[in-house]
């Protein structure tokens, strides 16, 4: 479809910029039509009231202590009884729903939602009307553009009614100052396919509650070219010194952890899985030997202890499938076991590396506790206290042996079984044991070693 491109009012109100770009690009990418955005109320209503004919939807940003929120409302509930109204929430406090009542056209939409629940609203008030946007080629703003990081997609600039020009291809590496000239030279637009304009639309959807949570935050787009490595450093985001995921990723590592829950509910052999492991040592699969061991050592060794409830054997799962989730990609720094360790590797580490490294017990117990809400409480501590020790050498805290919870304890013992197995060239069991009778000869942490005697009794099949 080539429809010429109609000007149809439509209003975005928002203090954050980053909320009106996203919205912006996403109502102009489905429809024929020009996005007006305010970032107050006071200069909506003067928007509003010398504006002829009134907007077909105004999607407003709703914060409970705006200046004039109430006048706002008041003028949208008298003189806008035609027009659709979006108003987005992260939360309806009481005051919001008794100002919102009783105005049908007023329609409550949660934030998280976006920009997927606003697509299909706009669709059924403009189903098969012609400012439907069905064209080869999306524009987005500039301004828009310099929120996305990893810009290296197809872009391309208009000259004509259908002329469109290559800028930058997808294997460029394109920054804001090379699309930002443009802007100087009156070009306000640039434009992508518009698969490429549909899969934007889609990383938005899946990061919009990290920019809900996240100051400064820029959209990382993912491209099918990039490498696994890329691709899995991109799914955790560093924003206000915090780590924080989407919602497809977090729910791959859900499936994952069903898939490693179902595999220890069966008891599997720990011989055979110590063969497997040993035959298939390499860094790209060091993680996941590392995960998976550590899991299953870990709940063997609860249930030889008998703490065999279910919220013991969870905390155990996620916390072997999240503790090292951010040094999944980096090897050389998830190999790296005590603090000793890693002082001799400081000088062959950037400084992002040792701060990656350091914080990894943190970043861990706050991805548990901000986004894997279904595991039991208390399980961000096993993460966060895996690379302490009963002597006070370990880190991040230095914890001494009677400050260690007896569980954190099993979950010390089973992440170091699982160094040591994986890491060793001629790795056995009684060598362990002998290694931790004098390491972990301290409160807590006795029981546990006594009770790996066991693991070379146990029968099944993986």
């Amino acid at each position: 479809m080539n429809t010429p491109n109609r000007k149809l009012p439509f209003l975005v109100v928002s203090s954050s910029p980053y909320m009106r770009g996203i919205l912006k690009f996403v109502l102009e990418t489905l429809l024929h039509t020009d996005v007006s955005e305010l970032e107050s109320e006071e200069k909506a209503l003067l928007f509003l009231k010398n504006l002829e004919p009134v907007p077909s939807m105004i999607v407003y940003d709703y914060t409970p202590d705006a200046y004039l929120i109430e006048d706002f409302i008041t003028y949208l509930k008298e003189h806008s009884k035609k027009v659709r109204i979006v108003i987005l929430v992260d939360e309806v406090r009481a005051e919001g729903r008794e100002l919102l009542k009783d105005h049908h056209h007023m329609l409550l939409m949660d934030k998280s939602n976006l920009p997927g629940a606003l697509v299909e609203e706009a669709k059924k008030i403009f189903n098969d009307s012609p400012f439907i946007n069905e064209d080869p080629y999306s524009r987005i703003h500039i301004d828009f553009l310099s929120i996305l990081d990893g810009i290296n997609k197809n872009l391309f600039l208009k000259l004509g009614q259908d002329n469109y020009v290559k800028l930058f291809h997808e294997d460029d590496t394109t920054d804001v100052l090379d699309i930002q000239k443009y802007k100087s030279k009156g070009f306000n637009y640039l434009y992508l396919k518009r698969e490429t304009a549909d899969w934007v639309i889609s990383q938005i959807q899946n990061q919009i509650d990290i920019f809900l949570k996240s100051n400064n935050f820029r959209f990382v787009l993912r491209g099918a070219s990039d490498s696994p490595e890329k691709r899995f450093e991109q799914k955790i985001l560093r924003f206000d010194d915090e780590v924080h995921i989407d919602k497809e990723f977090k729910d791959s590592v859900e499936k994952a952890i069903d898939r490693i829950r179902s595999i220890v509910e069966k008891e599997p052999r720990v011989d055979q899985l110590m063969k497997i492991l040993r035959e298939k040592k390499d860094d790209l699969s060091f993680f996941n030997q590392k995960m998976r061991l550590t899991c299953l050592i870990s709940c063997v060794l609860a249930k030889e202890l008998e703490w065999i409830s279910k919220i013991t054997m969870d905390k155990l799962v996620y916390a072997s499938v999240l503790s090292d989730m951010t040094l999944a990609m980096r090897p050389e720094l998830l190999k790296i076991k005590t603090l000793e360790e890693f002082e001799r590797a400081k000088l062959n580490l950037t400084e992002e590396d040792q701060n990656i490294f350091i914080s990894h017990p943190k970043d861990a117990a706050n991805l548990i506790k901000r986004y894997f809400t279904t595991a039991p409480p208390d399980t961000d501590a096993l993460a966060f206290q895996q690379h302490e020790s009963p002597d006070g050498s370990g880190f991040p805290l230095g914890l001494r042996a009677d400050k260690i919870s007896p569980l954190s304890a099993l979950f010390i013992v089973a992440t170091d079984f699982s160094y040591y197995f994986i890491l060793d060239e001629e790795p056995t069991i009684d060598e362990f044991i002998l290694r931790s009778s004098s390491r972990y000869d301290f409160v807590n942490f006795r029981k546990v070693v006594k009770s790996l005697e066991k693991i070379k009794k146990i029968k099944s099949n993986i």
